[in-house]
């Protein structure tokens, strides 16, 4: 069953102080910077904390609980998230514990739409009831569970030699690509090397359409070694004039960025996530490459859910008005409305979303 977000609720979080909103296929923030995307997006991966039990640590390394109540707990009181996935839902309360000023869980439960129970989690040492066996469903547990176990906030930003996908990774690296994409190489050649044909033919999409940004790459060179049963691999390609494999460092930064997403949205679907959120996919790209990407994203989103946050006006061009979410702020509180089509129906015989965001026509102020 896909699990996809449907309605998420937030109170006092960080610059979020109210917020109750039905989410889509496709779902991308816009505007200025501080506006507040970043704290939306910064939600699901406060989730993968708490789902895997590392939400204390995870508060400790942000600078305390304090850091996450809307204008500190002086104005806010409590944390509360609320999520609909498919049938399933998610609630979770927070308030801060003063003398460690770590996080406690209020209540944490679970729903299912065909029940009015609220199915009790039972959190232990400030970490989540997911990671105890005491549940009043392990049913409903379960479902709610799938998602928040996939709730990874993919970044490619770091393309510099020291990135995690430039570096070598062991072979077995491989069970789903990893938010940074350090394990990059272990996955492509698992899909490559596969017995499964839908494994082969996703590695195939993938070389394919890297090629169609990047003429000058003919495939990738993965080739494992060190001892069998601790074999690693390093990422490295070939150029369609030469046969010797060249190291990822060489690759231009918007070439490295694509490859990296290409992977993300391409991977067969019972391993890619049900739902990508993903920060400012459109860094460092050429035009062309965000075309492409753009018609991936819609090509996916039909059983994939993308969310994410952007500020560039050419990639926004290729979404239709009713995918924006346009994000505001005022006196330190962000607002977030879904843009609708008939706002701008007559701006939009001429522009596209981006042009139109950047007139400051639909709100989101530009930074410029």
């Amino acid at each position: 069953m896909t699990q996809h977000l449907k309605n998420i609720k937030i109170k006092g979080f960080k610059s979020i102080a109210e917020l109750d909103l039905a989410m889509e296929d496709i779902n991308i923030l816009i505007g200025a910077n501080g506006a507040g995307k970043t704290n939306f997006i910064s939600v699901f991966t406060f989730l993968h904390q708490l789902y895997n039990g590392k939400l204390t640590q995870y508060i400790k390394t942000q600078g305390g609980a304090e850091r996450f109540f809307h204008f500190s707990t002086k104005q806010t009181e409590m944390i509360v998230l609320d999520l609909e996935v498919s049938a399933n839902g998610y609630h979770v309360e927070f308030l801060q514990n003063v003398n460690d000023d770590s996080l406690v869980f209020n209540t944490e439960y679970c729903t299912f739409e065909e029940s009015y129970r609220s199915f009790q989690l039972y959190p232990q040492r400030g970490e989540s009831g997911f990671l105890s066996e005491y549940a009043d469903s392990g049913y409903v547990k379960e479902y709610t569970e799938k998602f928040l176990k996939e709730c990874r906030v993919y970044h490619f930003h770091d393309t510099s030699d020291q990135a995690q996908f430039k570096k070598t990774k062991e072979l077995t690296r491989y069970a789903y690509l990893e938010k940074d994409a350090a394990n990059i190489a272990p996955f492509l050649y698992h899909l490559k090397t596969s017995p499964a044909d839908s494994y082969k033919q996703a590695y195939k999409k993938i070389v394919s359409v890297i090629q169609s940004i990047a003429p000058f790459f003919h495939d990738f060179y993965l080739e494992p070694y060190g001892e069998e049963g601790n074999q690693s691999i390093l990422l490295r390609w070939t150029h369609t004039e030469s046969d010797i494999p060249f190291s990822a460092n060489t690759l231009s930064d918007g070439t490295a960025r694509f490859i990296c997403l290409a992977t993300l949205f391409l991977q067969p679907p019972n391993l890619r996530p049900s739902t990508i959120i993903i920060d400012e996919p459109e860094l460092g790209l050429h035009p062309a490459a965000l075309n492409t990407l753009a018609d991936i994203i819609h090509a996916i989103s039909q059983e994939t859910q993308v969310i994410c946050s952007t500020q560039s006006i050419a990639f926004a061009n290729l979404f239709a008005a009713s995918k924006f979410i346009v994000v505001d702020a005022e006196v330190g509180v962000s607002s977030f409305r879904r843009l609708e089509k008939e706002q701008i129906e007559d701006w939009l015989e001429e522009y596209g979303v981006g042009d139109i965001w950047s007139k400051n026509i639909i709100g989101g102020r530009p930074a410029w």
